[in-house]
């Protein structure tokens, strides 16, 4: 299982690579990512929890502006 997660996270940030790159125009970039998710998404609700999870772990820490 781990390494599915880990397999369909390195699909999305190629993905996301691959476009900040230039070397896929937008439309490419959606249908790459419309199918790296249809994948996670057939693969099962755990593999769609790890990989959500794996993302949510990526992001900035939320600091309190007040």
């Amino acid at each position: 299982m781990a390494s599915k997660t880990t397999r369909f996270l390195a699909e999305l940030k190629g993905n996301v690579d691959a476009w900040y790159g230039g070397r896929i125009d937008y439309a490419a970039f959606g249908e790459r990512q419309r199918a790296t998710w249809d994948a996670i998404h057939g693969a099962g609700v755990a593999i769609e929890e790890r990989v959500l999870r794996a993302l949510r772990e990526q992001l900035p820490s939320a600091k309190r502006a007040f």
